[in-house]
C-alpha cells in the first residue's frame, strides 16, 4: 500500500541523516564579578552612621 511505501521512505531518510556541521567549541572566560558582600555593606553603613551621628560629613568610598 501507497502509505506503507512512503512511511518506510521518510523512515529511511531519517536514519541516515546528513552530517551536520561541527559547531565551532566557545572558548572559556571566567567571569571576575566579585559579590558585594553584606559585611563590607553593613560595615560602610554603620560607618555612614556614625559620621553622621557626630554631625560629620561621610567620607566618599
Amino acid at each position: 500500500d501507497q502509505r506503507q511505501e512512503l512511511r518506510w521512505e521518510i523512515r529511511e531518510r531519517m536514519l541516515c541523516k546528513p552530517e551536520l556541521p561541527s559547531k565551532p567549541q566557545h572558548l572559556h572566560v571566567p567571569n571576575a564579578y566579585a559579590v558585594p558582600t553584606e559585611k563590607k555593606r553593613a560595615a560602610l553603613r554603620w560607618e555612614v552612621r556614625w559620621d553622621l551621628a557626630k554631625g560629620l560629613i561621610p567620607k566618599k568610598h
